[in-house]
This record gives structure tokens, C-alpha cells and sequence, in this order.
């Protein structure tokens, strides 16, 4: 395997697993919360062996904040991600922001575009499978509209505030290339 590949691979594990694991303690997070009757049964023939089990007056309820929940975990790791990338991507730091930093020794949240741009591709691919996750549970008429709508609203948003980033960085570099005459 390529390192690229090997290194998608290893920054996708963190937002699977809060993907599934936002599902999961959501459902019971919600289900603690709403005093709903959570049961689990067995089903053999399913890839998933167990599946919860609740009243369907209860089920947009629970898919609904679940998948907020769900939703929010996910969107949280991707902000830190946006926000190194806007705020401490070495390219283009404020000077001040990496005198702060140097003063706490947090020198270490600086990231080079490398790490920037492999971990953000991972990120931006999971807000959208969340999303979409969202929207199929739309479809399926058990999560209220509101959550896909803010979901949607995040995940585009911060999708092209991150493409900014990276159209900047692109420029930033031709500059750079423009003034060493390596391109004309």
C-alpha cells in the first residue's frame, strides 16, 4: 500500500468510529433522556446480529435526536480540522497566533498540508455520509426535517469553506512558484 492510502486509512478511523458510536449512545442517550423503552432482539440472518427494538410512536424520537447526536460528534472532529486548517496551517499562520502558541507550547497544532488536506478529505467524505444518513432517515419519515435541513446547512457550509481553503493554499503556492521562476 501507498503511504497516502495507509494514511486515509488511519484518519478514517476516528470518524467511523464516531459515526457509529454517535448512532449508538444517541439512541440510548435519547432513549435515557425521553424515558422510551429500548429493547434488543436477535436476528441471526442480519450482518448486525442484534437490532434495537421501540414503540413506533417513539421511533422519530429516537432516530431523530440520535442522529443529531450522531450528527454533532461528527461534525465537532470536522470543525477542529476546518479550524487548523483556516487558523494553523503552516503556509499561511498569523505570526502572533504562532507566538501564542509558542508561549503555551501548543506549537504542535500547527499541521502542514500534508496532514491538512489528507485529514480533511476523510472529514468532508463522513459530514456527508452523516448527511446522508440523515436523509435516508428523512425519507424514511423518522428524523424531523429540521435535523436534515441544519445538517445539510453545516455540512455545506463548512465543505466550501473548506475548498477555499484549499483554492487558497493552491494559489499561495503558484505565488511561490511564480517568484522562485519555477513556472512562468
Amino acid at each position: 500500500m501507498t503511504p497516502t492510502l495507509v494514511k486515509l486509512i488511519d484518519y478514517s478511523l476516528l470518524p467511523f468510529a464516531l459515526l457509529v458510536f454517535g448512532k449508538v449512545v444517541g439512541l440510548y442517550l435519547t432513549a435515557s433522556v425521553f424515558g422510551i423503552e429500548l429493547g434488543l432482539i436477535s436476528v441471526p440472518e442480519a450482518l448486525l446480529t442484534f437490532r434495537t427494538v421501540a414503540d413506533q410512536a417513539d421511533l422519530q424520537v429516537l432516530s431523530s435526536y440520535s442522529d443529531l447526536f450522531m450528527f454533532v460528534l461528527v461534525a465537532t472532529g470536522f470543525s477542529y480540522v476546518l479550524i487548523a486548517a483556516l487558523k494553523f496551517h503552516d503556509t499561511h499562520i498569523d505570526i502572533k497566533t504562532v507566538n501564542i502558541l509558542a508561549r503555551y507550547n501548543l506549537l504542535m497544532l500547527i499541521k502542514t498540508s500534508y496532514e491538512l488536506y489528507h485529514s480533511a478529505a476523510v472529514w468532508v467524505i463522513f459530514i456527508w455520509i452523516a448527511t446522508l444518513v440523515v436523509f435516508i432517515n428523512f425519507l424514511a419519515g423518522t428524523t424531523y426535517g429540521f435535523i436534515l435541513i441544519g445538517c445539510f446547512l453545516f455540512s455545506l457550509l463548512t465543505s466550501v469553506a473548506m475548498l477555499r481553503d484549499l483554492f487558497l493554499e493552491i494559489e499561495l503556492s503558484r505565488k511561490r512558484l511564480l517568484e522562485k521562476g519555477l513556472i512562468s
